[in-house]
């Protein structure tokens, strides 16, 4: 019996995943190869293969228990407006989308011990940190600004292609940008106060890493630069990913979930076979791994493919990062009692970001209607700190590819132990300075540092020449059929763009759509 060879056999049913099969399905295929492949109707047979029992990746958009029109974004939540093709898809997939707030003068800052507005960066005797004249009464975005731009003079305004000039050529003390690491040359040009101020005042550990100057210094300009505007989706960023599968359905492509991929090899056809846990082996000309860093390291050992010194050079040249995410539900906006609405609050306790994801229209009770049940982002937090959200969690608590019973809410899957409750309430009293909030009554969290994600982005390392990994990694061997997509590997990592990024890179530049 002759086996059923699918044309391209897709692994990893994130956004690069389900988005390349789309456009497989519904792209002119006349300049491309493939095109000796498609059935009579010009379709090719393409399927997306997926280890847990959901579409989407690292993005996942809940409805909290009791609380209708707010979605809990336990993955990615926002996108950038100056990243053009998540805003080309958004609008061609007609997603409605709404500003996604993130600091104004009244949000809070908990640092050192003491509390601060935004406003309050403008006065130097109120920032507990010991600046040098020339850092005082400027915000930590402004700060990094002003640092990149002595590095990199009007590096804001380079054009895409200036700044590649400026990561293959620029050198700085005698060494290229790429053999340099974003905090070893942020310490030439502020001082360490300044350092630790960004560092805590910024949200974010993992952003401010040593990792691959050249890469580094365009990805912070582009994802925190003065112009930057926030954008996120009404029904949950999740709706990108599921919306591009539906169509990838409709367009004749097949999606199969709870399919572990163990290994695969190429056969003497030049094909390669699939073979998943528990499942039927799948044959394909093509072979598209969809898959950050750590899930390829999942794959067997005696993988043919990822032993080839080519690609075992290729696949460790990022870092992933893990993130953690909390969400509580309470049944009014206690927050507002400290003069914050939304937008987020920052502090250096190990819930690192706080932000307020809103309250629903109308109250659960005519008499009160202030009473309206609302959702916080309770910690937002990354590196070092999910270690102590981690210790908290109860023994083997997954929620990256378990199966639960398909009746059980989405949301239970993600509950909190009592104890992360606890610490999480201690230290929001603190960050908004009350004596006193409500109990939570829901609450939920992810672990983004779980397998197979291992992070919830990537950075480039030290000493790799990104722009040359980006061009290889595609399509790492000439002889073997397979092609690695997704955002660890994109110039915009830890963004959708990045996915798309890739995608598309493969899309137009192998496959010559």
């Amino acid at each position: 019996m002759t086996e059923n060879i699918i044309d391209v056999a897709i692994v990893g049913g994130g956004v690069s995943g389900v988005y390349t099969g789309w456009r497989l399905l519904t792209s002119d295929l006349s300049g491309s190869e493939l095109s000796q492949f498609a059935d009579e109707t010009g379709k090719l047979n393409v399927q997306v293969f997926e280890l847990s029992d959901r579409i989407g990746g690292r993005l996942i958009s809940l409805d909290p228990p009791e609380m209708n029109g707010i979605k809990a974004e336990f993955g990615g939540m926002r996108y950038l407006t100056n990243q053009p093709l998540v805003s080309g898809l958004i609008d061609k997939l007609k997603l409605a989308n709404k500003p996604f707030p993130v600091s104004g003068d009244e949000n809070i800052y908990y640092l050192r011990g003491k509390h601060l507005r935004h406003r309050d960066f403008k006065n130097p005797k109120d920032v507990p940190y010991r600046l040098s004249w020339q850092e005082q009464g400027k915000t930590p975005g402004q700060l990094i600004a002003e640092a990149i731009d002595v590095l990199i003079p009007g590096g804001a305004h380079l054009s895409k292609e200036q700044w590649q000039d400026v990561k293959e050529n620029y050198k700085f003390n005698g060494r290229f940008l790429w053999e340099l690491g974003f905090w070893n040359i942020l310490a030439e040009v502020m001082s360490s106060e300044a350092f630790k101020f960004i560092l805590d005042a910024g949200g974010y550990d993992t952003t401010m890493t040593n990792w691959n100057a050249a890469e580094a210094l365009p990805w912070y300009l582009a994802d925190f630069g003065p112009e930057v505007q926030y954008r996120t989706l009404l029904n949950g960023m999740e709706s990108v990913p599921l919306t591009v599968a539906q169509k990838f359905i409709e367009a004749g492509g097949d999606v199969h979930t709870a399919h572990r991929l163990n290994t695969f090899f190429k056969q003497e056809d030049g094909t390669i076979r699939l073979q998943f846990d528990g499942k039927e082996d799948v044959v394909a000309r093509h072979l598209v791994l969809a898959m950050p860093r750590r899930a390829l390291e999942l794959l067997d050992d005696d993988n043919e493919f990822l032993l080839e010194p080519t690609v075992r050079e290729l696949v460790p040249t990022v870092t992933p990062h893990p993130m953690f995410k909390l969400f509580l539900c309470y049944r009014y906006p206690w927050w507002q009692d400290a003069g914050v609405n939304n937008g987020r609050s920052v502090t250096d306790l190990p819930v690192r970001q706080v932000y307020y994801f809103g309250s629903e229209e109308t109250g659960q009770t005519a008499y009160n209607p202030e009473m309206r049940d609302s959702l916080v982002m309770a910690s937002y937090d990354d590196g070092a700190n999910v270690g102590f959200w981690r210790g908290l969690a109860e023994k083997g608590h997954s929620t990256t590819h378990c199966f639960p019973d398909s009746d059980e809410p989405r949301w239970n899957r993600y509950t909190c132990p009592s104890a992360m409750i606890t610490h999480a309430q201690r230290q929001l009293k603190l960050v908004h300075d009350l004596e006193y909030i409500p109990e939570p009554y829901a609450a939920g969290f992810q672990d983004w540092g779980q397998d197979p994600f291992g992070g919830a982005w990537n950075s480039w390392n030290i000493h790799v020449k990104a722009w040359e990994v980006r061009e290889k990694i595609v399509h790492p061997l000439n002889d073997w059929p397979v092609y690695i997509v997704g955002e660890a590997y994109s110039a915009a990592q830890g963004w959708i763009e990045g996915a798309l990024q890739t995608a598309e890179k493969l899309l137009t530049e192998q496959f010559r759509i």
